[in-house]
């Protein structure tokens, strides 16, 4: 509350300043003003829905009105302000303020607020029914028969028209220190609301069988400061920041009534019960929760000017993210250096590294387990070892995914082979090591990417530039979804799904890993720039790729693109002008699918 408070008396005092400024002024004749004042009306029409025409504007027909705009400076001695807007309608506005004194004091003031049309998707597409197979039919020729399943959907909020209303006012304060030279600090706050409605969807049960749209109220507040300082020498620059944001989302969380879970034949009743978290058509359960969050970081970063035309530059960030709504943390660690030298005439040598570790909270998940009433498992849950089919415990912990460590050492030179013409060479090698995802069946949880970049700059005439680069890049074990589709055995049926094979039996049968990652990458890039005239320029463009993964078991994944471009520019007159741009894009892509269908 006190930082809020520290704020807001900057605010007032620079706004204080900005309106009693004319008045001490009136009588120095060494005050300069320039104002400019626009007046103007406009008219909104339209034909069905506007936010296709005009995603960020206010179109609606009580738009319709007189707007203006204004801007303007005043100079009073050491004392420099300038002030703009503009006003279209309640909800299109914009502001801002800036003072300078001395360059000892600099106070920058903005508010502005739009409005942003969101799609409503009418669900229209998701209706099917898949009927029984007719008398005589035989089961080959009616793969779809599913006892009369359907899938449905139910947009309870017809012809509604989805708008989140934004507005943002920021503060930005630096002072520099006279009697402490080359020390400077700086207070910032920035506060974001987005206020309207938005499209949520829910499903009930096991996939999309029926599907029910509701909006989902949005009222979210973001709050950010940030205080800081930094102390500049002839040799050396170093600076501290810290930054706190709050998120808060007020809105109610909406809530869905899920159906009854009976069985698709519709004589069976209730006997799947106990296998669905959600259903029996009467309690309503909230979705779409959006949590509260804050978040810390602390900002360490120094510049040093060293011996031979070199400079070493370094940072550390610790940041500490926590849902406030479950009390689940992420804390992070980042350590860069870059140093970079020009002793040699024409060389200029780069070296990095970048260390990041992230420590994401596990989560114990309880999944909700319903007592069936109905069907050879009444009065017991689903994980019941005395069940009359394979029993299973859908709890679990979640370990994250996110929790890892991430090292990056790269060495770039850049040499002027000619006075037109410099070549760039580029190593770069990046090791990630998961705490927790496996990436193959070993339980590999390692990473490591090779990538070497050559690019070539030239200009062969002085209305002529043009750039040709090629990169490779070489993976060991990219990301990959381990057993993630394709069952490579055969389940017998046995006519009930309760002595038969379970779904949670299916997905433990599955082999083929999944991944559109790649573990060679060869990438060629071509750009031409001519500047026909002062006012006319061409360019072109080209870029090929072609990406394999020969490490997954089942098949190879492959995907090669062309990407031609061509745009032209043109200016007539110099408040005036004009683009043309062409782009093709061919891009075709080789991999293994699965579709599991699943019904009941």
């Amino acid at each position: 509350m006190m930082a809020k408070k520290i704020f807001a008396l900057l605010t007032v005092l620079v706004f204080l300043g900005a309106f009693t400024f004319p008045v001490w002024a009136e009588a120095d004749e060494d005050a300069e003003f320039d104002v400019k004042i626009g007046v103007g009306y406009h008219v909104t029409d339209y034909n069905d829905y506007p936010g296709k025409i005009g995603e960020y504007e206010v179109l609606d027909h009580e738009s319709t009105g007189p707007d203006f705009h204004f801007s303007g400076t005043a100079q009073k001695e050491d004392l420099y302000l300038d002030f703009s807007g503009r006003y279209l309608q309640d909800n299109d506005h914009e502001y801002h303020f800036s003072g300078d004194y001395r360059r000892i004091l600099k106070q920058d003031f903005s508010y502005d607020r739009f409005q942003h049309w969101l799609d409503h998707d009418p669900l229209e597409n998701l209706s099917a029914r898949f009927e029984d197979k007719p008398a005589g039919g035989a089961a080959d020729e009616y793969p779809q028969h599913l006892g009369g399943a359907k899938v449905s959907h139910e947009d309870l909020d017809v012809g509604k028209d989805y708008i989140i209303k934004r507005s943002e006012e920021k503060s930005d304060t630096v002072l520099n220190l006279p009697f402490l030279p080359g020390t400077q600090l700086n207070f910032n706050y920035r506060r974001q609301m987005r206020e309207g409605h938005k499209q949520s969807l829910a499903i009930s049960h096991c996939g999309s069988c029926h599907v029910t749209n509701r909006a989902r109220a949005v009222n979210e507040e973001t709050e950010d400061f940030k205080v800081g300082i930094t102390k500049k020498h002839s040799w050396l620059t170093v600076s501290y920041n810290y930054f706190h944001r709050e998120f808060d989302e007020r809105g109610d969380t909406p809530e869905n009534v899920y159906d009854d879970p009976t069985h698709p034949n519709g004589t069976s009743g209730d006997i799947f019960d106990d296998r669905i978290s959600y259903g029996d058509g009467v309690t309503p359960y909230p979705y779409d929760l959006v949590p509260s969050t804050e978040k810390d970081s602390h900002i360490v970063k120094a510049r040093v000017n060293l011996p031979a035309n070199t400079t070493l530059f370094s940072s550390y960030v610790y940041s500490n993210v926590e849902n406030n709504d479950y009390h689940l943390e992420t804390d992070s660690d980042t350590i860069t250096a870059r140093v970079t030298n020009n002793f040699f005439p024409g060389l200029n040598l780069t070296g990095k590294f970048r260390y990041l570790t992230i420590d994401n909270d596990d989560v114990y998940v309880d999944i909700n387990e319903p007592q069936s009433i109905a069907g050879p498992n009444a009065g017991n849950l689903w994980n019941n070892p005395g069940a009359a089919y394979n029993s299973f415990d859908p709890d679990f912990i979640r370990e994250s995914a996110m929790s890892r460590d991430v090292t990056t050492l790269g060495l770039d030179a850049r040499y002027q082979l000619l006075r037109r013409t410099s070549l760039r060479l580029g190593y770069e090698w990046e090791k990630i090591d998961r705490d927790d995802y496996a990436v193959d069946e070993g339980g590999e949880t390692e990473t490591e990417t090779d990538t070497v970049r050559v690019v070539l700059n030239t200009r062969p005439h002085r209305k002529v530039k043009a750039k040709i680069g090629y990169k490779w890049q070489g993976i060991d074990d990219p990301f990959n979804n381990v057993n993630g589709a394709y069952e490579d055995v055969t389940f017998a049926g046995t006519g009930s799904p309760f002595s038969g094979t379970q779904y949670w039996e299916r997905q433990d049968a599955r082999s083929a890993d999944l991944s559109n990652q790649p573990t060679e990458v060869n990438e060629i890039t071509a750009n031409l720039i001519w500047s026909v005239l002062h006012n006319l320029s061409l360019t072109a463009n080209y870029r090929y790729t072609e990406k394999e993964n020969d490490e997954t078991n089942y098949s190879d994944w492959e995907q090669e693109s062309h990407v031609p471009s061509l745009s032209l520019w043109y200016a007539p007159i110099p408040k005036l002008s004009f683009n043309f741009s062409y782009i093709y894009d061919w891009t075709e892509t080789e991999t293994f699918a699965s579709i599991p269908v699943f019904d009941g």
